[in-house]
């Protein structure tokens, strides 16, 4: 991303959009709080009225991806902006729990379509446990892990294929190794592992999954009946992530878990590739 191209005007600040950031909802205010590599102002020479986050995510670095506050009038300048911050971008993304407002209408208008809806969901309560030979990492083989890794990793793949991974095996390992080693997470037949579910506790008292999937859904289904039973007689909270992209997790999140009411939708709009050339 080439920062500083379209900035030309006076720099905007945290301190300037707190009048605006004051009426986001926290998933906008902590886009514009993280260090991003840029933030845009609008008009650049006099009273910002409205302003946009601009950031890079380097296991998906195809995109570029925004956040906005304030009179969206402005939009359409804005995403002229970044067709010319666009570096190696081929993408531009922006994500909102809102189904309809001002800015995705303006963005449908621009022909971005809505590529994927995210649920962050409770599990259902489990009363019965089946048996299932259910392991930690601690647990695995280290040839099992390996075979962890590689399913997991293709799962990943496959799941987002609408905003492709541009990371590589050993870096999406590195992410796996961050999850809780002592939670029950793999279930076993046979010495090969049938199904897999990654657990973080991201806040005391609170548990959430993610990046699961396995050979069959049966299998997935076995490893969480079993899982569940055990970590919800632990936790005070038990829930999971589930994009509807990934066909090992959605599924899941149907059956298993709680309706979320206003999942997370993700917005996308692949740029012309000759106006890079």
């Amino acid at each position: 991303m080439r920062e500083g191209k379209v900035l030309t005007g006076q720099k905007v600040t945290l301190t300037m959009l707190q009048p605006f950031l004051a009426l986001a909802d926290a998933f906008t205010q902590q886009h514009f709080a993280n260090p991003h590599p840029i933030l845009l102002r609008y008009p650049q020479s006099s009273a910002v009225t409205f302003a946009a986050a601009v950031w890079e995510n380097s296991f998906h670095a195809n995109a570029l991806y925004f956040d906005v506050v304030g009179n969206v009038a402005w939009l359409p300048q804005l995403l002229e902006d970044l067709r010319q911050l666009a570096d190696h971008h081929d993408r531009l993304q922006y994500s909102s729990y809102a189904a309809q407002s001002a800015v995705i209408t303006q963005l449908q208008a621009k022909h971005f379509r809505a590529f994927r809806r995210t649920a962050m969901s409770d599990y259902r309560k489990v009363v019965a446990t089946p048996k299932a030979d259910v392991r930690s990492r601690s647990q695995l083989t280290s040839a099992q892990w390996h075979d962890v890794v590689q399913m997991s990793f293709a799962n990943y793949v496959a799941a987002h294929a609408d905003n492709p991974v541009t990371f590589n095996h050993a870096t999406f390992e590195q992410q796996l190794a961050e999850a809780e080693d002592t939670q029950p997470s793999f279930l076993v037949e046979n010495q090969q592992v049938q199904a897999y579910v990654f657990w973080f506790e991201d806040e005391p008292r609170a548990l959430t999954s993610a990046w699961l999937g396995g050979q069959q859904f049966a299998d997935i289904r076995r490893l969480l009946q079993t899982a569940l039973f055990q970590v919800q007689a632990r936790y005070s909270v038990v829930n999971g992530e589930f994009d509807d992209t990934d066909i090992h997790a959605w599924p899941v999140y149907q059956q298993l878990a709680l309706p979320d009411p206003k999942p997370l939708i993700s917005w996308q709009l692949l740029l012309d590739a000759t106006r890079m050339q």
